[in-house]
């Protein structure tokens, strides 16, 4: 919180995509008090294109959609056959499968310099394009494995 207030930390994504991080609710987190140990703060709704940086079980998460390379949708791609969501995929399977999300008070995650804009590979839109393709057909899929979730991405 100190770096961030000094300008040295923001918000993953803040200067690219600002709602891409918006249900994380950074303001009401930076007010948050501390406190003795970490703690569920408050739970965030999810909502496209929420990408959060999450800790799920082990077991009784989906599986891992292989489908989506390279950039966009697969910030948290394990190895090839893992178990564990991808990225805005994941977690969009996560809620429509009946997940909910919690912000820890204490707890973030850091990435060592800013995401920019014109700071990336020359091929990443093409990246981008080809997997925002894929994620509307992946949001198909969903219906059919979740048929009596209400929940939609």
């Amino acid at each position: 919180v100190r770096l961030w207030a000094a300008g040295e930390a923001r918000p993953f994504y803040g200067a690219l995509c600002p709602r891409c991080q918006a249900p994380t609710d950074f303001g009401r987190w930076r007010a948050l008090p501390p406190g003795p140990r970490l703690r569920v703060a408050y739970e965030a709704a999810w909502r496209d294109p929420w990408e959060p940086f999450f800790v799920a079980p082990a077991r009784g998460v989906p599986r891992f959609d292989e489908s989506f390379l390279q950039y966009g949708f697969n910030r948290i791609q394990p190895g090839r056959g893992a178990r564990g969501p991808a990225g805005l995929a994941g977690a969009c399977e996560l809620h429509v499968a009946g997940f909910r999300f919690a912000v820890l008070d204490g707890a973030f995650v850091t990435h060592r310099g800013f995401k920019e804009p014109g700071g990336f590979h020359r091929s990443r839109e093409a990246e981008l394009g080809l997997n925002r393709r894929r994620f509307r057909a992946f949001r198909q899929e969903l219906r059919l494995r979740y048929p009596g979730s209400a929940r939609r991405c």
